[in-house]
């Protein structure tokens, strides 16, 4: 019942902010306000591009960084893998397998696992850690709003949508988000070390 509040109150504001800065062709949207809870609360199933079943809160105890997207984009979404790649890159290779990666798309109708495996493979992501994935699209909203991310469908098929890079913690909330394209990713991968580092001394 707390997690269903959240979201109530997250989709009322989420859809104001949509009726606000959703004009014509323009494709990105201000990223919202992000919830202060654990998203590890979801308990939605997500299929990946390996066509496995996983939940978010397998993923306890370590760094998550997820990017929200979708598959035939062609100008905006590359450039924002490209930039959770860079983020990944960032890191000591030595703490690169305690990092998981999540690329969740929007785009349900067309995005199936098979679709993703395609795409994961020609990015050359198709790796350790990283998972391409898919689910229903009241799980792929509920999520949204907890990260704060803003998408709409428009009429031409595409979708307008927020441009963030998020990292949780390890208990699943929010600690990081970079927001717009090509940023700077140093600070991310800084908290992210940090991260691993306080968890491998506890």
């Amino acid at each position: 019942m707390k997690t269903l509040l959240i979201l109530s109150a997250l989709l009322l504001s989420s859809l104001n902010l949509v009726a606000q800065h959703h004009h014509g062709k323009d494709a990105t949207l201000k990223a919202e306000k992000v919830s202060e809870h654990s998203l590890y609360h979801l308990d939605a199933e997500w299929v990946t591009h390996r066509n496995e079943s996983i939940s978010l809160s397998q993923f306890k105890g370590e760094p998550v960084v997820i990017v929200m997207f979708y598959g035939n984009c062609t100008q905006v979404c590359p450039i924002l893998i490209r930039d959770t790649w860079r983020l990944y890159s960032a890191l000591d290779k030595s703490m690169r397998t305690s990092v998981n990666v999540l690329a969740v798309s929007f785009d349900t109708e067309n995005d199936t696992p098979e679709v993703l495996k395609k795409y994961a493979e020609y990015e050359q992501l198709d790796i350790e850690g990283w998972h391409f994935v898919t689910t229903k699209d009241v799980d792929i909203r509920s999520l949204a709003m907890m990260l704060g991310v803003q998408y709409v469908k428009k009429s031409d098929g595409e979708f307008a949508h927020s441009n963030l890079v998020t990292v949780l913690d390890p208990e699943g909330k929010v600690a990081v988000r970079v927001e717009g394209l090509n940023q700077p990713m140093a600070s991310a991968a800084q908290s992210i070390e940090e991260m691993i580092k306080s968890i491998s001394i506890q």
